[in-house]
């Protein structure tokens, strides 16, 4: 299948040095570029980038022969069937538009998904497409030992998931906590969003009090859940994902180095560390960007089991772009509970730190 990269940067084509330093194996084939190299039904045919430089550096690296300035000379020649978006937010609704309209049937798209609500209404309409099928660059779910972990806490063995605590450290709004807000859905599955309620700092207005020119780092954030569930954000270090449940925790540690299990026994009111596998405790190779594009695959290769997963993944990625923006219209309406359906549709944010965009 036809594949193509658009922005040959730090996702597109080169993860940073920390990130191949520290980060657990599951985490690579981490680069648009190299996941879709590494999968055996896909040729990446062509690159794109809008700097000369950074497209002959990732075209010279990858042995791409077709490269690109402008991204409809690339739809309008290559056609390819699986596109990568993995530029600056500013404009990716547009090239989300431009791709479907070119005929491509599967999107992986870096986060977050778009700058305006405005953008998000045009983009529902467009994923709402049963034949365009899209992931997203919030990948935690894509990886066995987040799947895993999830099981686990739904199993019914620790009782009832009652919350999930994601900690990130002191992280962005949109540079940071789409993966969060992933994460939080991910656990939730089905359970519809009820209110969501923060308290941000660094919120620089813009042109208007709805147009945001920063991207505001989250003190405290919640989602609530109409079954009571609840999603917290942290500043708490670390990259752990904890489900508690009402007899038991799981957590994912450190961005899927292992899980640690914790639950009751008999008459104890304690928590104690439960047994747990440990061939099964640590995050695999092989899968980072790898495996949302497996996904895709099985989509194009008309996989129903695929198909059906891939709504749900769409809807999430909707909902989790809706949730980003709930959480900043309870900042500026001092922290209130607000409903996602409730975000004012001139609502904007750039996400800018320094010279650079998330």
């Amino acid at each position: 299948m036809r594949a193509a990269v658009i922005g040959c940067g730090r996702m597109g084509a080169f993860p940073s040095e920390k990130v191949r330093r520290f980060a657990p194996p599951c985490w690579f084939p981490l680069s648009h570029a190299e996941a879709i190299q590494s999968h055996p039904a896909l040729e990446l045919t062509a690159l794109c980038d809008s700097n000369p430089q950074a497209l002959e550096r990732a075209a010279a690296h990858y042995g791409v022969r077709r490269t690109f300035g402008d991204h409809r000379r690339l739809l309008d020649e290559v056609r390819p069937e699986l596109l990568a978006i993995a530029t600056r937010t500013v404009g990716r609704a547009a090239l989300v538009r431009d791709a479907a309209e070119c005929g491509v049937r599967a999107l992986h798209v870096e986060k977050p998904l778009c700058n305006s609500v405005r953008e998000l209404e045009e983009l529902s309409r467009t994923l709402a497409s049963a034949g365009l099928f899209c992931t997203y660059g919030a990948i935690r779910r894509y990886f066995a030992i987040y799947e895993h972990a999830r099981a686990l806490a739904h199993s019914g063995s620790y009782g009832g998931l009652r919350e999930v605590r994601v900690n990130m450290g002191a992280g962005t709004l949109y540079w940071t906590h789409p993966h969060s807000v992933d994460l939080i859905l991910f656990a939730a599955g089905e359970r519809r969003v009820a209110a969501v309620q923060a308290r941000l700092a660094n919120v620089v207005s813009g042109g208007s009090p709805l147009e945001i020119s920063s991207d505001p780092v989250i003190e405290s954030a919640s989602i609530y859940f109409e079954d009571g569930l609840a999603g917290h954000i942290t500043q708490a270090p670390g990259c752990d994902f904890a489900l508690s449940c009402s007899e038991g925790e799981v957590v994912v540690e450190s961005d899927g180095r292992g899980i640690r299990v914790a639950a009751r026994s008999g008459e104890d009111p304690y928590l104690t560390r439960a047994p747990y596998a440990a061939e099964r405790a640590a995050g695999a190779a092989g899968e980072g960007t790898l495996a949302p594009l497996s996904q895709l695959v099985g989509c194009l290769s008309g996989d129903a089991g695929a198909c059906r997963l891939n709504q749900r993944v769409k809807a999430h990625i909707l909902q989790g772009q809706r949730v980003l923006f709930a959480l900043l219209q309870s900042h500026l309406e001092n922290s209130r509970l607000v409903s996602p359906a409730q975000v004012d549709p001139a609502l904007t944010v750039w996400g800018r730190t320094g010279e650079n965009y998330a």
